[in-house]
């Protein structure tokens, strides 16, 4: 290499590290902020100018594997406010959670995700309750005592599989989405503007009423905690967690209609104080557009309890997600065909698949009357919810 090119190249060192250096602050922190921590960090050495500036970003995103010390090196020499905090961190010690959200609690922390390993027992410590401008919280695996969450400003609440022994308190005013999906046996929900929310049993090796204390279920929990959902606008219920509403008294109707409710996901596995249930909630959803539903294996499809429904003029789209047997599918079709101003009547094609006679199952759907003409019958093949 000659002399000119190695002085050229020397220049072209030096132009890119003045205009590294010369680059204004708000600029420098809007690159950081789209790095990775580790990333952010590394961006030190590029200029002296970018020697500490990544000690100031407000959103901390740790991906891939970190260690605990490395953590807490770099919530220690972080300076100014966090706004955003995230970690996957599976293995991480509950001694080290509480020292990160000790630190995360006392800044001005809106949005905070955590994932862990279920199986480390993981506990979130008491400090994560002092959070009080958290908006958005997401966390995975841990074990939950005595949960009681109170954030006014959080709007988005997801937990997926947590533990929690006892009453899942969630006191959010302004919570408009919620996520769950765990091991609880009792919830109370103080969250009027939710709009979105998906609940979950999980892990109950015999079922929800095989699992609580036996005078738990003298109490309406469908009373108590559907009630709490008068804005809601989507809904998703599993199967357990259907169980856990249809313990205690059951009402023939809510003293709350869910005006606003357009999407319905159910899980139902055929018992009759499950069906009820389900029922109690078509009743009270005037408005409702779509229907998802796993249809159970029995045929209660000419019922009185269930052909009186009026919510069934409204529907516009039923989604069977999963059905037991084609007896039943077949008795769900000619009630929801018959009954309902339906554009479209979806199944899951895996179902069809698993039938002896799946090509005959087929035909005799095709031929069932309608109510509606523009009805029409939608094969799919999609995993199960």
């Amino acid at each position: 290499m000659d002399g000119r090119r190695r002085q050229r190249m020397g220049a072209d060192f030096d132009l890119n590290s003045d205009f590294l250096s010369s680059m204004p602050a708000e600029l420098i922190a809007q690159i950081l902020v789209k790095l990775p921590v580790r990333e952010a960090v590394r961006t030190s050495i590029l200029s002296s100018k970018w020697k500490f500036l990544w000690a100031s970003i407000p959103d901390l995103v740790f991906r891939g594997v970190i260690t605990e010390s490395t953590v807490d090196k770099l919530l220690l020499a972080h300076q100014g406010p966090i706004l955003k905090f995230e970690l996957d961190c599976p293995r991480a010690s509950n001694e080290a959670i509480s020292r990160w959200l000790l630190i995360l609690s006392q800044n001005d922390l809106k949005g905070l995700y955590l994932c862990f390993d279920g199986t480390a027992g993981c506990k979130v410590p008491s400090s994560l309750f002092s959070c009080h401008k958290l908006e958005n919280l997401e966390i995975y695996g841990i074990t939950i005592e005595k949960f009681v969450l109170g954030c006014p400003l959080l709007e988005t609440l997801e937990l997926f599989h947590f533990v929690e022994g006892g009453c899942l308190t969630i006191c959010a005013p302004n919570l408009k989405r919620l996520d769950l999906f765990g091991t609880f046996t009792d919830l109370l929900l103080e969250t009027p503007k939710l709009i979105y929310a998906g609940i979950f049993l999980s892990n109950m090796p015999h079922g929800y009423l095989d699992s609580v204390p036996a005078n738990d279920g003298c109490k309406s929990k469908l009373l108590r905690t559907i009630s709490a959902l008068s804005n809601i606008e989507e809904l998703k219920i599993g199967s357990e967690f259907c169980e856990y509403l249809a313990s205690g008294p059951i009402p023939e109707k809510l003293p709350v209609t869910f005006h606003h409710l357009k999407k319905l996901l159910i899980h139902l596995d055929g018992g009759s104080k499950e069906v009820n249930t389900a029922l109690c909630i078509f009743r009270n959803a005037p408005n409702l557009k779509k229907l998802c539903l796993t249809v159970p294996g029995q045929n209660i499809w000419e019922e009185e309890r269930i052909t009186r429904i009026s919510f069934l003029q409204q529907l516009e789209v039923v989604e069977v997600c999963a059905f037991e047997d084609a007896v039943s599918m077949l008795a769900f079709a000619k009630f929801i065909l018959g009954t309902a101003q339906l554009q479209k009547l979806v199944i899951d094609k895996d179902d069809i698949d698993e039938l002896d006679d799946g090509m005959g199952f087929v035909m005799k759907l095709a031929s069932l009357p309608r109510l509606a003409s523009r009805a029409v019958i939608v094969f799919y093949e999609s995993s199960r919810y």
